[in-house]
């Protein structure tokens, strides 16, 4: 008897540890976005150390948040706050995509500032990104800090990996960094509506939340990407 009970009790540690990790990848799609257009404006070999420094401290922000989830969700208009500051990481980010020229001709007085920016932007976007993550991540460890420690060392190797891969694509197609743009203004237009005091005063439907937060993530960008470019210019 205590021997199936021991069985069913290693059972239940691997579907949390197997949960823990699918929910944290599954909910982190928009960070391997922002990572990879965080170091696509650094030399290739400086990318996988920004990626490996930005990487394993979101690793501790992550456990320290998801540790601290319940007292997090209580503080009013967090989820909003959030998601303002991603639209500023979105303008980071389109600021980073100067021309190839530029690039070169600046290369080594602009390179240790964007590798600064780079780990700024991969840590600031995920820590308001993963506001709503922890508390799925939270609920499924069920209070065992081993487990969620454990899976999260093993999401965020693959979820760095996803950005460098990322950045290797925004080198060759660019039009993607304005893409990378528009997902990180969708996911903040949504953190924004549904903040639960947001959401408890408006009550508006899913359907106008998404249609709303779709123009405001093509819109934004695009206001930004043209504002990016006249700055350039001048």
């Amino acid at each position: 008897m205590s021997g199936a009970l021991e069985v069913g009790w290693n059972w239940d540690i691997v579907l949390r540890f197997l949960s823990i990790t699918l929910i944290d990848l599954a909910l982190s799609g928009d960070n391997a976005i922002v990572i990879g257009m965080a170091v696509a404006s650094l030399a290739r070999e400086k990318r996988k150390w920004a990626i490996m420094f930005g990487g394993g401290l979101a690793i501790l922000l992550r456990i320290l948040l998801t540790a601290t989830a319940t007292l997090l969700m209580q503080i009013p208009l967090l989820s909003a706050i959030g998601g303002c500051v991603l639209f500023c990481v979105a303008w980071k980010l389109l600021r980073l995509d100067v021309s190839e020229t530029e690039r070169e001709e600046e290369q080594k007085a602009k390179q240790a500032k964007n590798f600064r920016q780079a780990i700024i932007l991969i840590l600031t976007a995920d820590f308001m990104m993963s506001l709503d993550n922890v508390i799925a991540v939270a609920g499924t460890a069920h209070g065992n800090i081993v487990l969620l420690i454990f899976g999260l060392l093993l999401s965020m190797p693959l979820l760095m990996t996803t950005g460098g891969a990322i950045s290797l694509l925004i080198d060759r197609f660019k039009w993607l960094v304005f893409l990378g743009a528009a997902v990180v203004v969708f996911a903040g237009t949504r953190m924004i509506f549904e903040d639960r005091f947001i959401e408890s005063k408006f009550l508006l439907p899913m359907a106008i939340v998404l249609t709303v937060s779709i123009f405001i993530g093509i819109a934004v960008p695009a206001l930004f990407f043209w504002l990016n470019k006249r700055r350039v210019k001048l």
